[in-house]
């Protein structure tokens, strides 16, 4: 048996355990059990579990203590991690990872056995940690079986409509562009200071992770500029298969991550200067946003990277015994 521990329902675990392993419990994989807090293992009849699988981080009192434990019980360590710890200064989170959080994750590689990872920069990073560990590549894919991501069709419009679907602390990113969409319709997340800076006509609220993509029905065109640092290099692709499983034609930074999933030109376009950013935001067209979005959709959804099964596949290498 694996026991998964899932501490929140937010966008990290819904895209890296809660939709892959709920698919494979919808295909016959019984074999797991999902538990809240690790404090509900005190009442698990250890002997009978063969791996637990953790997002990011333990956040044990004793992580050398927690290890002999597992190792007493012969519980594999799986750990399921997406980012990098140490985050750039100007994010408001700085100072809570170096002092907690980042701590926490680097004591967590040291003692797992396998890690799973949709960046092999990242990975690479982990391996330095931890040369014992396993890493293995298990990209961020999406189930199109899910309501939210089934249907590609548009809201009606006929004006072009460009989208930012950044979260929060990305406010570094979007200057690189050094562009203004004012007369432009672009659509981002309210309650962040990007409406200011690219001068967005439209905002859209926050959504649970359930109801996400609804936001992707209501543009044409995603724009995912990132700067680039050692933290943007551990990110995964995550905006490019978004955009593919909804025929959302991509514009990004021509970066590592976003480079391995878009061919320049035929499934998205890829920018390194704000000339170029200006050059392909001002040349978009409807018609030329339909074409990319569906060259990406295509591109994407059968490839080993990409598509959500044939990754699964990787998984059960560990989950089964």
């Amino acid at each position: 048996m694996t026991v998964v521990h899932i501490d929140s329902l937010g966008g990290i675990n819904y895209h890296r355990l809660i939709v892959p392993l709920m698919r494979l419990k919808a295909q016959g994989f019984d074999d797991l059990f999902f538990i809240k807090s690790l404090s509900e293992l005190k009442d698990m009849k250890l002997d009978r579990v063969d791996n637990l699988l953790i997002s990011r981080k333990l956040s044990v009192t004793n992580h050398k203590e927690f290890r002999k434990m597992l190792d007493q019980n012969g519980i594999t360590l799986i750990l399921d991690n997406d980012d990098y710890w140490k985050l750039n200064p100007d994010n408001p989170a700085y100072a809570l990872y170096e002092t907690y959080y980042g701590p926490d994750i680097r004591k967590t590689i040291k003692i797992s056995d396998v890690i799973w990872t949709p960046n092999a920069y990242l990975g690479r990073q982990m391996k330095h940690i931890n040369p014992m560990a396993k890493i293995e590549f298990v990209n961020n894919a999406i189930d199109e079986t899910e309501a939210q991501w089934s249907s590609k069709e548009k809201s009606k419009s006929k004006n072009l409509r460009f989208g930012y679907m950044g979260a929060s602390s990305h406010t570094e990113d979007i200057k690189i562009m050094q562009y203004s969409f004012e007369g432009k319709n672009l659509s981002c997340m309210d309650g962040m200071d990007y409406e200011g800076i690219l001068s967005a006509n439209t905002t859209f609220p926050p959504r649970n992770i359930f109801e996400y993509a609804k936001n992707y029905k209501n543009i044409d065109v995603s724009i995912a500029p990132l700067k680039r640092n050692k933290f943007n290099r551990c990110k995964s692709d995550l905006k490019i298969t978004e955009a593919a499983m909804t025929k959302t034609a991509i514009i990004a930074s021509d970066v590592e991550n976003y480079r391995f999933s878009v061919i320049h030109n035929e499934t998205g376009i890829l920018c390194s200067t704000p000339e170029e950013w200006k050059d392909a935001i001002e040349s978009m067209t409807k018609q030329k946003a339909k074409m990319l979005g569906e060259n990406l959709y295509e591109s994407l959804k059968d490839d080993p990277f990409h598509n959500l099964d044939k990754i699964n596949e990787v998984r059960l290498k560990y989950l089964t015994k």
